[in-house]
């Protein structure tokens, strides 16, 4: 007799976001249809995988749920929206509200903010007019790097000389 099948094990929510893990993805698009930032979409891997972009998703963790194989890791490179490492976590913020990728500054690329359903602004470009400095999404940091350091790796690429870490 076979033993009963077991239902994919699921990461309880945590203080992560997520990735496909394109080894176990089917490739069957639930995750694509439960996302309801748009933050899911069909990938360049084959067979049919599907990945994540972390500056629209929110981490509702809503395809998580949906997805009939193990096919989300916790993808502890990237900070959760209103969890650790968001400045929105704190209650200094309290009443302020995060654009989570929908919109953001034409500016600077930052996530807009407004504070009691106000007007969406840029903190980041207004405290630069100011001269000063204010906390802004990590979600948006770590993306400029990462395209501060393939910049830098491409330019190094094309100068032959090797890029420093």
């Amino acid at each position: 007799m076979r033993p009963p099948l077991m239902p994919p094990s699921r990461p309880s929510r945590t203080d992560v976001a997520l990735e496909i893990n394109i080894e176990e993805c089917l490739g069957c698009g639930a995750c694509e249809s439960a996302c309801p930032q748009g933050a899911v979409s069909q990938g360049s891997a084959f067979p049919v995988a599907y990945e994540v972009e972390p500056l629209l998703c929110n981490d509702c963790q809503k395809c998580l749920v949906v997805c009939p194989v193990d096919g989300l890791v916790p993808d502890a490179d990237w900070t959760v929206c209103h969890g650790r490492g968001c400045p929105l976590s704190s209650s200094r913020y309290a009443g302020t509200e995060c654009s989570e990728g929908r919109q953001v500054c034409p500016t600077c690329g930052s996530m807009l903010w407004r504070i009691g359903g106000g007007d969406w602004t840029c903190r980041v470009c207004a405290a630069a007019a100011d001269g000063l400095r204010v906390a802004s999404c990590p979600k948006v940091k770590r993306a400029h790097r990462l395209l501060a350091d393939t910049s830098t790796e491409r330019s190094s690429e094309r100068s032959g000389i090797p890029a420093t870490t």
